[in-house]
């Protein structure tokens, strides 16, 4: 009996903290108004501690990778190197110290450069490898598209075509915007939908 009134108790809860932080917004009484921030900041301090359990699952994983050893140790070895390098240049300079803004500058930043070039470059050498195993229209267009990128991009002496640079000004302001809008509404219809099966207790995620 127990057990059969447990999962009832939680669909009630969560659909009774979905409907007070939805009125929240739209109804302003001060009642409602405290316990929609107190559930807030519920929920921020939860996600906290997830992120928090996240990083020591992650760190307890790749030390196991250098303590047992297995393939792939040394990077598992130079991830927690650096990880409490950072954690305590950040701890003792703070987030915006010299010695953080270096490591970002000097370090994140040219890291994630490289690994964004090396994702172009992989990307371009995937699209020729379709083009000759299943060329059509799509792929063509698409592969032309990416060289055109790449190159109006790149910065070459003596090489500046003012039709190239119009045209991927173009293609960057209009045909991508439009469907990086198209997607930011898809995901957001998609949290929607999920919101309301979980509010109307379709989906049930915390009784897994």
């Amino acid at each position: 009996m127990t057990q059969r009134r447990f999962p009832i108790f939680l669909l009630i809860l969560a659909v009774a903290g979905g409907v007070i932080v939805l009125l929240g917004y739209w109804v302003d009484l001060p009642a409602l108004t405290a316990v929609r921030s107190v559930l807030l900041r519920w929920a921020a301090t939860l996600t906290g501690v997830a992120v928090l359990v996240g990083i020591l699952n992650l760190l307890h994983v790749h030390w196991l990778k250098v303590a047992q050893p297995r393939e792939g140790g040394v990077y598992s070895l130079v991830m927690l190197i650096a990880f409490v390098i950072t954690f305590l240049v950040v701890a003792v300079d703070t987030p915006t110290g010299s010695w953080s803004l270096w490591i970002f500058r000097y370090i994140q930043l040219p890291v994630e450069t490289s690994l964004l070039a090396i994702l172009a470059v992989l990307l371009v050498v995937a699209v020729a490898r379709l083009v000759v195993r299943r060329p059509d229209s799509f792929t063509l267009l698409f592969l032309g598209t990416a060289i055109l990128l790449m190159v109006a991009a790149t910065y070459l002496p003596g090489f500046d075509i003012p039709v190239v640079r119009s045209l991927r000004n173009w293609i960057v302001q209009v045909p991508v915007v439009a469907g990086a809008r198209g997607l930011l509404l898809g995901i957001g219809l998609g949290v929607v939908a999920t919101g309301l099966r979980i509010l109307f207790g379709a989906d049930r995620p915390y009784e897994r």
